[in-house]
């Protein structure tokens, strides 16, 4: 990524810097709305993805990761985006290693997890695999799931976009739940309408979206 795109990922968490109070607020809204979502089905995986690139996907994964981790329960942020990952620059981690590496048993589980916050612990995506799909189809994949659930109240995946890989599919099928990140005046219905359709078709339970990039009139916050 080129210096100025570092720049911008890295001032995405605006749930830690309290820079952006407004922004907070709708990430404590959304960890609201997903928590009523589950009454009846508790939702322990969430896989969080987008229609196409650039709709936010990452920025909502890492702020809800951290909104949840704030209230006290123990979170697991899982960069399962194996083809362009981007976790480990919001949170300024090393790459070296992480899921891929697991995956293919170079790595053992705690070997691959960064203690980023109180709370929140990151798995960043590894070495760029040259086959991803097989990787997150995998049993192996499965199993990492099932281990991490046991030692984590909530797990989030960000994984990669959904009209463009088959990624997000596979880990979403494993997942309680998927989210979908959309951004205004970007994806269009028809757009969005066929990332739903191919989704339920994968099996994965869509627990709702997340409108990004709308900007809201000055004074208007409060009463909508």
């Amino acid at each position: 990524m080129r210096r100025k795109n570092l720049k911008a990922a890295r001032g995405s968490l605006m749930t830690i810097e309290n820079k952006n109070k407004q922004g907070l607020e709708q990430f404590r809204s959304l960890r609201s709305n997903i928590y009523f979502s589950s009454i009846d089905k508790e939702l322990r995986t969430i896989a969080v993805s987008s229609p196409s690139s650039g709709d936010g996907k990452t920025m909502t994964a890492s702020n809800l990761a951290v909104v949840i981790s704030q209230e006290g329960k123990k979170v697991l942020l899982v960069d399962a985006d194996l083809r362009k990952p981007s976790v480990h620059h919001v949170f300024w981690l090393e790459n070296r290693y992480g899921l891929s590496n697991y995956l293919i048993g170079q790595k053992t589980l705690h070997t691959i997890i960064h203690s980023a916050y109180p709370n929140l612990d990151i798995i960043t995506s590894g070495i760029v695999p040259p086959n991803p799909s097989e990787l997150l189809g995998s049993i192996q994949m499965s199993e990492f799931i099932q281990a991490v659930k046991e030692k984590y109240d909530i797990v989030i995946f960000d994984t990669p976009p959904v009209l463009i890989v088959t990624d997000p599919t596979l880990v979403a099928s494993k997942c309680d739940g998927l989210l979908l990140v959309v951004r205004a005046k970007k994806n269009d219905m028809k757009e969005v309408k066929r990332v739903q359709e191919q989704l339920t078709f994968a099996g994965a339970n869509i627990i709702g979206a997340v409108l990004n990039g709308k900007k809201q009139p000055k004074g208007s916050y409060y009463y909508q």
